[in-house]
């Protein structure tokens, strides 16, 4: 039963509303998100964007703003050419995950199937929205993404309005992208507050607070990434202090600056100036160019062929991927927050991406029609835990995450990594891997100790696979499906261990490359690393690379 209503007033992208109307429903039962006034700003007519253009085009700067849209919208027809032909190599239809986008007609029809009263709005102070709220007799409003609001509103719920601001206040105050003012100042981190909505901006208690470190490959794409995930986390946490009653406020203290918005040409000088001052993450190439660019040429048409056969019979493989780690600091197996994500977004826009309990099912039952791909993450890093969450909660990917059991526990620095010497990368807690089960990752075990299985000990083997099965099942309460090895190359899968891995889990999984065709008696299935870079990437998935035959 809801006993705590809440009132949404947002003017962000319907998207973004539907993910935090979701996390709420989801983690902060029985909170309950009773409406949501939506104010949809009217487009400029077209006279008024001539009367702008016209009377901004003598600055130099705009100059250069309206050039580089021009740029931006040639290049933008150049990609869609370019990304026809390759789906036409895959034989792939264009939306291989369906139509994307998410609409203001979407968020309707989901409100209504969640009970949401929805109102939209030119006007979020007008006489029928104020209506519309009193009419809910919400316990508590949240604002999320809009402009400044007049107190009539936001002190309509019975017990105010809280707001999620994303920068370090009393610092960072008003506009501005995430992370800007910061970087610009040369900050070492940016901070997340929930606090109360008052008259005057971002003045009000904080509830709940948190800070985001600004690493050495963080941008502006990845610092927003994070602060909206972390932003949500706190939306939650608040609504549950409200829900317990045991809400502590603390008040703001110190003189804080305001930032104004900038306008799109002055943020694209800042961009500029960032991207000159700022590490950038260097995707890693494993193999020659001149080899990346003699392979793609000999095998465009081969490929081509091959796939219009395979999408005739129905009859496409299976592409397990393996990373290990999200993290915007150096790490030999890592990669930056915001490479991930564009990654991530062409597997989506090219591929069919399914949680593995889904390829499975595939792959027992046959008939894959698209070209498709399954993700895996390796070992259970802490800082996945915002880092990758951040860029499957934006994109709503689904991820398979093996973790070794011991190390949950101990919290401590992988092996591999002291042997590296690059300390400081330490597992999730088991508080932490419950929170990506809740939040939609698939579970899987990694061995307890990340131990190499290529022994015959029996003893060791049945206490490295088994006992980490026995170690998941009783932190996280349900059987745990899937198995893959460390290493995980053949020397790392003795024969005892293999049969060890099939008697104690349904699915067990390699990493020595290749792809999966349909078998309902298939004793491993094949996983290949990742690449980190998109060129690398498509040739692998294509069957080019590492451990696969062309045909």
């Amino acid at each position: 039963m809801v006993n705590f209503r809440v009132v949404i007033f947002s003017s962000v992208s319907p998207r973004q509303i539907r993910r935090v109307i979701s996390r709420i429903t989801r983690e902060a039962a029985p909170a309950a998100v009773c409406g949501l006034l939506y104010e949809r700003r009217p487009p400029k007519t077209f006279s008024q964007r001539v009367k702008k253009l016209t009377s901004k085009l003598g600055k130099p700067e705009y100059r250069v703003y309206v050039m580089n849209r021009i740029g931006g919208l040639l290049r933008a027809q150049v990609r869609f050419i370019g990304e026809a032909l390759l789906r036409f190599v895959h034989a792939a239809p264009r939306f291989p995950n369906g139509r994307p986008g998410y609409s203001l007609e979407d968020l309707r029809k989901d409100c209504n199937a969640m009970g949401v009263a929805l109102m939209v709005t030119t006007d979020i102070h007008s006489a029928e929205a104020l209506s519309f709220v009193r009419d809910l007799e919400a316990d508590l409003g949240l604002v999320y993404g809009t402009g400044i609001l007049k107190p009539e509103l936001f002190t309509i719920p019975k017990q105010g309005s809280i707001n999620v601001h994303k920068r370090k206040v009393p610092d960072y105050r008003g506009g501005g992208a995430v992370g800007l003012w910061e970087m610009l100042d040369g900050q070492k981190e940016i901070g997340i507050t929930v606090h109360r909505v008052e008259a005057k901006v971002d003045v009000g208690a904080i509830i709940r607070e948190a800070t985001i470190p600004i690493d050495p490959y963080d941008n502006l794409v990845s610092l927003s990434l994070k602060a909206d995930l972390v932003g949500n986390d706190l939306i939650v946490s608040a609504l549950r202090d409200f829900q317990s009653e045991t809400v502590h406020e603390k008040p703001q203290s110190g003189a804080g600056k305001t930032f104004r918005r900038p306008s799109p040409e002055l943020m694209q000088q800042y961009e500029r100036t960032l991207s000159a001052s700022r590490t950038k993450f260097q995707p890693v190439y494993g193999r020659p160019r001149w080899k990346l660019f003699l392979k793609s040429a000999l095998f465009a048409l081969p490929l081509t062929g091959r796939n219009w056969i395979r999408r005739l019979r129905g009859q496409f493989p299976l592409v397990i991927l393996f990373h290990h780690l999200v993290t915007d600091r150096p790490h030999r197996m890592g990669v930056a927050t915001d490479f991930f994500s564009s990654q991530v977004d062409y597997l989506q826009r090219h591929y069919r991406v399914v949680s593995l309990s889904e390829a499975m099912g595939l792959m027992k039952n046959g008939g894959v029609r698209t070209p498709t791909v399954a993700i895996t993450f390796d070992d259970g890093y802490a800082e996945n835990y915002i880092n990758l969450r951040a860029v499957t909660e934006s994109l709503g990917v689904p991820v398979c995450f093996f973790v070794a059991s011991q190390f949950i526990s101990s919290g401590g620095e992988f092996y591999h990594d002291q042997r590296s010497n690059q300390p400081g990368f330490t597992a999730c807690s088991w508080k932490q891997i419950r929170g990506l089960r809740d939040s939609g990752f698939e579970i899987g075990s990694h061995t307890r100790n990340h131990a190499d299985c290529g022994s015959s000990d029996i003893l060791f083997l049945r206490d490295e696979i088994e006992g980490s099965r026995e170690d998941l099942t009783q932190n996280l309460g349900d059987p745990v499906p899937f198995f893959s090895f460390p290493f995980g190359l053949r020397k790392n899968m003795s024969h005892e261990a293999v049969e060890i891995a099939q008697a104690a889990y349904p699915y067990v999984f390699s990493a020595f490359g290749g792809i999966n065709f349909p078998s309902r008696d298939k004793k491993v299935w094949k996983r290949c690393g990742f690449p980190l870079n998109l060129w690398e990437l498509e040739l692998q998935l294509q069957s080019v690379l590492e451990g696969s035959t062309l045909w």
